[in-house]
């Protein structure tokens, strides 16, 4: 990886501190030289998440290939859980609808797209190979290699 790239893609560099950071913040070593990293790069991943307006907490669970192409304005619960090579685009929301409880949030499968400003209300499922359209509110489960759009999300395809 060039360091140059590193530098100059603030997208990266967002994604990157953040798995280093949840690693850290797993990590069971104890010392003050482990401390001090935590500290240092959790406070730098903060600043990271001011810039593009967006929250994706370090306990999140997120499978590996993360795509953010514009990572502006994403919030994620902490407790959700993404799967494999998803891409989720600006203004999408993941959270918990607060009359059933704090603990009934999305489990999204492996390479789904969320469109722009889709919002995702748990307690729901989403399978692998989905495609979530612009705008969409999704409050229900979606089963494998279907396309939802629309407020309530609805199957397309």
């Amino acid at each position: 990886m060039n360091f140059l790239f590193f530098l100059r893609n603030k997208k990266f560099r967002l994604l990157y501190i953040f798995r280093l950071s949840s690693k850290l913040q797993r990590s069971e070593k104890k010392n003050i030289f482990f401390k001090t990293i935590r500290k240092i790069l959790a406070t730098y991943y903060n600043s990271l998440q001011h810039d593009f307006c967006c929250e994706l907490p370090q306990a999140t669970e997120i499978g590996k290939g993360l795509n953010l192409p514009h990572p502006y304005g994403i919030i994620i619960n902490h407790n959700t859980v993404i799967g494999d090579n998803c891409t989720i685009l600006h203004f999408v929301t993941f959270g918990n609808n607060v009359n059933k409880g704090n603990d009934n949030l999305p489990v999204i499968g492996n390479n789904v797209v969320f469109g722009a400003g889709a919002k995702i209300i748990g307690p729901c499922n989403i399978g692998n190979n989905v495609k979530i359209g612009a705008n969409a509110v999704v409050v229900t489960d979606i089963k494998d290699n279907c396309i939802a759009a629309g407020v309530p999300a609805k199957i397309l395809k």
